[in-house]
């Protein structure tokens, strides 16, 4: 094997190895995308729910309590650095919805990544291929 083959079998682990990172990470925010997805749906169904409905909320790590809704069209929303923000449904769901978006440019973005580097991993095979019949 010369040179340029050792390079070309370098850099084919090399993006191999990059590619496989990138569609875990890519696979992980479409996670994120559908529980946005599953929070949007959330906010209508409370926005649908009669105050004094029992529901279970959420308090972490799978744990669940029963509550009473006192009002159904107000949210509050943790805005970071442990701050919370009071938001109507309507705000919330947009809150939701642009977050859900610039997500799903992020994986589109991703994904034409991903495209490529197969692109040239397919490129890297053939030329090795090509070489090591010779």
């Amino acid at each position: 094997m010369d040179t340029e083959q050792q390079q070309q079998y370098a850099e084919y682990q090399m993006l191999n190895n990059q590619l496989r990172q990138l569609a875990q990470e890519i696979q992980g925010l479409e996670q994120q995308a559908t529980e946005l997805e599953n929070l949007i749906i959330g906010v209508d169904e409370v926005g649908k729910s009669e105050k004094g409905t029992e529901i279970l909320s959420s308090i972490g790590g799978g744990l669940y309590v029963k509550t009473k809704l006192e009002n159904n069209n107000e949210f509050l929303i943790n805005s970071g650095a442990r701050v919370i923000a009071t938001k109507t449904k309507e705000e919330a769901k947009t809150l939701l919805t642009e977050q859900l978006e610039q997500l799903r440019g992020i994986v589109a973005n991703m994904q034409a990544e991903l495209q490529g580097g197969i692109q040239r991993i397919v490129m890297l095979e053939s030329d090795l291929r090509k070489k090591a019949k010779k």
